[in-house]
């Protein structure tokens, strides 16, 4: 069983959040970290609310995350992000954003459990292949403890962390058991 982390929005005051073009609905399917299709380019993002760029920033009233160049920096100590991420365009940000896109995916073990607090997460994979990765069905990203530790230790802003695991259906089950 490996240990590993979910990042999420920290909704630090005054976050920058960004608006675009389209309609949110027309754009969440390119939003997810483990599909391989990029947004058109036509579509432009300004802020809809907010005056602080962290590093991690969010889509107004609906949460899909964006990323500034310092985030990605620190996944570049870990791994090659040239097929990872593409730059978007925010009218009036300070600094570039980027979209995550095109990670490999683990399927969740215990998706129904988790989501409601009664055990913590759990994704079905053997061994961690990628430091950054996505599970299936979700918005989720998740990075290896190494990875956590260097983003902390880059500073990077507006971002918290959350213990999760990746391990096999039997040890899964084993796990169950031991809680009883």
């Amino acid at each position: 069983m490996n240990t590993v982390y979910n990042f999420h929005n920290d909704f630090k005051r005054s976050q920058l959040e960004i608006i675009s073009n389209i309609p949110n609905k027309l754009i969440w399917d390119y939003l997810v970290p483990y599909k391989r299709e990029r947004l058109p380019e036509s579509v432009v993002f300004k802020i809809a609310a907010g005056k602080k760029n962290y590093d991690l920033i969010r889509l107004y009233q609906s949460g899909e995350f964006f990323f500034s160049q310092k985030f990605i920096d620190v996944f570049l100590q870990f791994m090659d992000m040239s097929d990872k991420c593409y730059p978007i365009k925010v009218e009036g940000a300070e600094q570039q954003y980027y979209v995550i896109y095109n990670l490999k995916k683990y399927p969740y073990l215990n998706k129904n459990k988790a989501s409601f607090d009664e055990e913590p997460s759990f994704y079905s994979g053997k061994e961690i292949t990628a430091p950054l990765f996505g599970i299936t069905d979700t918005r989720c990203f998740v990075v290896t403890e190494e990875l956590k530790n260097a983003l902390i230790k880059n500073k990077i802003s507006n971002i918290y962390f959350e213990e999760s695991f990746l391990c096999t259906k039997q040890e899964y089950k084993e796990w169950k058991k031991a809680q009883k």
